[in-house]
């Protein structure tokens, strides 16, 4: 089982990620469907052109796939955290130079979709350290790295994980770099277990 610990600066917003861990939990489900938003409606018959006009776009708006994905991304993540996720993803972006173009959407779409995991368990171990727990059934999942920046968002400090292959402890250089350093020794007694 793959697994990140973290630490937890601020038990409010453990809670605040509690709410996103759930969401992603249920969007693995093969049953989950998204709520159906109830379409506008409109006293078409009272609406003078400007009104025609302001109903017409909120319809076109309401079709409108990102737009949804949008309304996901902000009930889902507070504002603490979608200003953190904007500052990785403008770093992001520098280091990229003229490739660079991913907006908060990428990292939604890994969160619902391209982190290809089923998300197993979170609890808190003790008063400051808590684990969130996966498994994949293939290889490459999608990757940790961007996982590993929302915990972030969260306060939730990463600090050791296993990716499939090593335990790993995570040494943070910067809000957005870190080192990994291998532990050989950690990672032959989980391998036993």
């Amino acid at each position: 089982m793959l697994f990140i610990k973290f630490k937890i600066q601020d038990s409010s917003k453990y809670k605040d990620f509690q709410k996103l861990f759930t969401y992603m939990v249920d969007i693995r489900q093969p049953e989950f469907k998204f709520e159906e938003e109830e379409e506008p409606t409109f006293d078409w018959e009272n609406l003078d052109e400007e009104g025609v006009n302001e109903a017409l776009k909120t319809l076109d708006e309401f079709d409108d796939p990102e737009r949804k994905e949008i309304n996901r991304y902000n009930s889902f993540i507070p504002d603490y955290a979608n200003t953190f996720i904007k500052k990785y993803l403008n770093n992001d972006n520098d280091k990229l130079g003229p490739l660079g173009n991913k907006g908060i959407l990428s990292i939604w779409n890994y969160l619902e979709y391209g982190f290809e995991v089923e998300i197993n368990n979170l609890e808190i171990i003790n008063d400051a350290v808590g684990i969130v727990e996966f498994s994949t059934g293939n290889f490459p999942f999608g990757g940790m790295e961007r996982f590993l920046i929302t915990l972030k968002a969260f306060d939730l400090i990463p600090i050791e994980c296993f990716d499939g292959f090593s335990i790993v402890e995570i040494d943070w250089i910067n809000d957005f770099e870190y080192n990994s350093i291998k532990q050989p020794e950690k990672t032959n007694v989980y391998l036993k277990k």
